[in-house]
């Protein structure tokens, strides 16, 4: 087959660009029957993140019959199914994402990364959550949407002071449970980061899939969804109460979820997993 390759080309500290560079590398090393040309597409992205070229995509595509992959960590991959942005989608044969998806879509369960590369190395410091002198109830991080709203109520301590790589792992590091609340999607890099540190991941419950799920209640501590702030924060603050010093269990949860972030949520699991999933086949 000629393949293209199109992505934002390797350099920075971004794990998005890591995970499509060393995917494409170890293709081209591994697979030397195929014609392949890749495209850099920070040179023609027009600032749609839902677009062809978008910085958060790689395509794959069969030029002998235009046929294409998408793997994509946007966070709204339902986007890439509306007319408007721009895809062919009758062309479009897979698309590998866990982020943004919508329950009446088809695609190929993925997995997802910190922002940062830094947080691999780091995670190599975690602490046990027996080790960590913390347990306060609060979140850092921009803030839109139902976040903002939680703010508002003035029930949780809600911070948009947004800390660098260091000084941030630090204080997952130092707390042993950490509030999560969605984003632009469910998922955010917020949870990874998160389990990198062994802090407990305590989220609302997700409905999205991962190539291997993770499990509420197990790999993270879940709360339900309420969509009256007030009430929502209640929920949070009532199940924090119930969990916050009961330290066998966080310890329970935070070692599982630890261990699916080294199998799941690094750069190099990532580009595991992506070889593991990636069908060539289907783009004859």
């Amino acid at each position: 087959m000629n393949l293209q390759f199109s992505f934002e080309g390797r350099g920075g500290s971004w794990s998005v660009k890591e995970v499509f560079n060393r995917y494409y590398l170890n293709f081209i090393k591994n697979n030397k029957e195929h014609n392949v040309t890749y495209v850099n597409s920070s040179f023609l992205y027009k600032g749609n993140p839902s677009s062809y070229f978008s910085p958060h995509i790689m395509v794959i595509k069969n030029l002998d019959n235009q046929k294409y992959i998408i793997v994509s960590y946007w966070d709204r991959a339902y986007d890439l199914t509306l007319g408007h942005n721009g895809w062919d989608h009758p062309n479009c044969v897979d698309l590998i994402t866990s982020s943004g998806v919508h329950q009446d879509m088809k695609y190929t369960p993925f997995s997802y990364v910190s922002y940062d590369l830094k947080y691999d190395k780091l995670s190599k410091e975690s602490k046990s959550i027996f080790d960590k002198p913390k347990t306060e109830l609060f979140f850092r991080g921009k803030l839109y949407g139902h976040r903002d709203e939680l703010k508002k109520t003035g029930n949780i301590n809600i911070i948009d002071n947004i800390l660098n790589v260091d000084e941030y792992f630090n204080e997952l590091n130092e707390n042993r449970i950490s509030l999560s609340l969605n984003g632009a999607a469910e998922i955010c890099n917020r949870d990874l980061e998160i389990l990198s540190s062994k802090s407990v991941l305590f989220r609302l419950k997700l409905n999205q899939k991962f190539h291997n799920d993770l499990v509420p209640d197990f790999h993270y501590v879940s709360f339900e969804y309420d969509e009256n702030p007030k009430t929502q924060s209640e929920i949070i603050i009532d199940k924090f109460n119930t969990i916050k010093n009961d330290i066998d269990y966080l310890h329970y949860i935070s070692e599982n979820g630890y261990k699916w972030y080294r199998k799941n949520g690094t750069v190099t699991s990532n580009v595991k997993i992506l070889n593991n999933i990636l069908n060539l086949e289907k783009l004859k």
